[in-house]
């Protein structure tokens, strides 16, 4: 087994069994073959040309493919080592650092790749994202803006900062960004449910039957939240006094 074959192996974690798996076995297995067919030609070029960032980019998002995260961060990681300015590997570590639970270097990661692209809605967003578990709501207000400033067609953003405005209590402000986004995107369900929990929380109860009734008929029943909305609609048709929706 090649060195390069033995190193995927060891970067996976995938552990003595899998090891052997990489060498004689790996023809065995259809998923390690297609491994096989779409990094070998990267590992080719990459005798060639060892300090080229983009062929370790091409690697990572091989090994990402198909679910070897350590290997895609390693390759990622040699990237940024290679070229520091390349922003979309910085981008993808930071996405790996977070589930990792590396949270301050996945901060860092979005950090520099919106330093080095301002207009990386998905990275500015994500820090929004992260500021807000964190507990951090006048940063991840301002990440959130800055990605509807960067995309004013970005729905999520619109969404995002909704729910920040939705715990500060700045009802309708939350309102018109959930509505905004929903006219941005009407397969976007997830605003429509926020939404109607709003109007919910408010007790304007009518509103909130628009809502779902809206989103039962955009979705039907496909929808992950389509049976908590129709058993709302329904206790809001038949009570005066309905419980939550959860």
């Amino acid at each position: 087994m090649s060195r390069f074959w033995r190193g995927i192996c060891i970067w996976s974690g995938l552990g003595l069994a899998a090891l052997v798996g990489c060498g004689e076995e790996v023809d065995r297995d259809p998923a390690l073959e297609r491994l096989r067919e779409e990094a070998e030609p990267l590992r080719q070029a990459l005798e060639e040309q060892p300090e080229a960032p983009g062929l370790h980019f091409q690697l990572g998002q091989v090994f990402l493919k198909h679910g070897l995260k350590d290997s895609a961060r390693v390759a990622f990681e040699l990237s940024v080592a290679l070229l520091p300015g390349f922003a979309d590997a910085h981008f993808q570590l930071a996405q790996l650092y977070y589930d990792e639970g590396r949270v301050q270097e996945s901060l860092a990661a979005y950090r520099q790749t919106v330093s080095l692209r301002p207009d990386h809605v998905h990275a500015l967003n994500n820090l929004g994202f992260i500021y807000k578990k964190l507990g951090e709501m006048e940063s991840a207000e301002e990440f959130y803006r800055q990605a509807i400033e960067q995309d004013p067609k970005f729905f999520q953003a619109y969404n995002n900062l909704g729910q920040i405005y939705k715990q500060q209590e700045r009802f309708d402000a939350a309102q018109e960004l959930y509505r905004r986004a929903i006219a941005l995107s009407p397969d976007f369900a997830e605003a429509y449910v926020n939404l109607a929990k709003l109007y919910q929380l408010q007790e304007q109860l009518t509103q909130e039957r628009e809502v779902l009734q809206a989103y039962l008929e955009q979705f039907g029943s496909t929808s992950e939240y389509s049976l908590d909305v129709r058993t709302r609609f329904d206790q809001l048709a038949s009570s005066a006094a309905p419980p939550a929706l959860e």
